[in-house]
């Protein structure tokens, strides 16, 4: 047994809770310890501290050893030990813990908190929960004074405590859909004598809109990139069934199959106020010919060997705008040395939406080496993106 759990129990504490692997897992699975303030916390605290007129307020996480503030408004509250928390009987109950006068109280007149600074007295906590329901730390007011605090007071706390609880909720989910996003990004491209494929992708949160696709299918190189635009987290879980739909449709052109997924999605995306623009292809190995359609994306580049960048030709406009849309298939030929760079949206708004300076980059990109470290020095060299920013390059050896 480690020694933080040997100090929480000398202490006069409640027993570990149950489950308290669970509980530290379903701690970390939030994604809220030792990260910084978030004005979405930081709003509930100031709130409760004026409502109740306390020295304190915070959103307190308890850890295996440790108390973390994840908010806090005042200076009462402290990251410190988890064996000196007020907060480790909290997340004991389901209810909200309330100590009128700690040193009248046996549980806490010997803490240190207590009898040296910052010298609680008043301490009330509602409990939060992490996946699963495990209680992983609370939303607390705390006061240098001793005072009552009725069961209307009470309610309003649990009332600020279950916005603190949406806000961990949300919090949560934009995680679980960045795992789910990451897992259905391609590994490396299948390997195609002749020719060098790669990608780059770099979210601006944990949710990301772009993604991209590809797979050999007979003897074919079938290649997505596309951008589920909208609000929420449903647009960003979006991505991994409009993948499926267009690997469901590899035995048709490109057109087809974004008319195919269109039609399939046309309901879920009214339904999430989302829109998709895309671009999805395909390669012949032997000649060289690329077959396309292009969904409002409008980005896609062809460089020709020892040429400036060609932007390529596009199509009608996103999946999901209206019913009944379809799309047209474009072809053009990579020669030995060409490239076809398709880049999201990210980049162009990166460069100050200039399509020449686009052109440009683009054109230098399409004979990197090393596209990750490439589009890692583009990036900081241009500012901090606010959109995601995706590369695809496709280039003839």
């Amino acid at each position: 047994m480690n020694e933080s759990v040997l100090d929480l129990q000398r202490r006069d504490l409640p027993a570990l809770p149950k489950g308290e692997a669970e509980r530290l897992e379903s701690l970390a699975d939030t994604g809220l310890l030792d990260t910084p303030a978030e004005e979405g916390f930081d709003r509930i605290t100031r709130l409760a501290q004026k409502l109740f007129g306390v020295s304190a307020a915070s959103v307190s996480l308890i850890a295996e050893d440790r108390q973390f503030l994840k908010s806090i408004a005042g200076n009462l509250e402290v990251n410190g030990p988890r064996a000196e928390s007020f907060c480790t009987h909290t997340i004991m109950t389901p209810d909200t813990l309330v100590v009128e006068d700690a040193e009248e109280d046996e549980r806490f007149r010997t803490n240190p908190y207590v009898v040296g600074l910052p010298n609680i007295r008043f301490y009330a906590g509602q409990p939060l929960q992490g996946p699963g329901g495990h209680n992983i730390g609370t939303l607390c007011i705390s006061d240098q004074e001793p005072r009552a605090f009725n069961g209307e007071q009470e309610k309003v706390l649990q009332d600020l405590a279950a916005i603190v609880q949406r806000e961990i909720n949300v919090r949560t989910d934009l995680r679980n859909g960045a795992r789910i996003q990451q897992a259905h990004l391609p590994e490396q491209a299948p390997p195609i004598p002749g020719y060098t494929i790669t990608a780059a992708f770099r979210p601006a949160g944990d949710l990301s809109g772009d993604f991209y696709d590809w797979d050999l299918v007979n003897g074919r190189f079938r290649f997505t990139l596309a951008d589920v635009m909208g609000k929420g987290t449903g647009p960003a879980i979006l991505t991994a069934t409009i993948r499926a739909g267009l690997r469901a449709t590899a035995d048709v052109d490109p057109a087809s199959a974004l008319t195919t997924v269109s039609r399939e999605l046309i309901d879920n995306l009214a339904r999430t106020e989302s829109f998709v623009t895309a671009f999805h292809g395909e390669l012949d190995p032997v000649t060289g010919i690329v077959t396309y359609a292009d969904a409002g994306h409008g980005l896609a580049h062809h460089v020709p060997a020892g040429a400036g960048a060609r932007r390529l030709a596009t199509g009608s406009g996103p999946l999901g705008i209206m019913p009944g849309l379809q799309w047209n298939t474009h072809t053009f030929t990579l020669d030995s040395g060409d490239a076809l760079v398709i880049p999201s949206d990210g980049l162009l708004e990166l460069l100050n939406e200039n399509l020449d300076e686009l052109a440009c980059e683009l054109a230098k990109l399409s004979s990197s080496d090393n596209l990750s470290a490439d589009l890692d020095l583009l990036i900081s060299s241009a500012g901090t993106p606010t959109d995601d920013v995706t590369v695809l390059i496709l280039r003839r050896d």
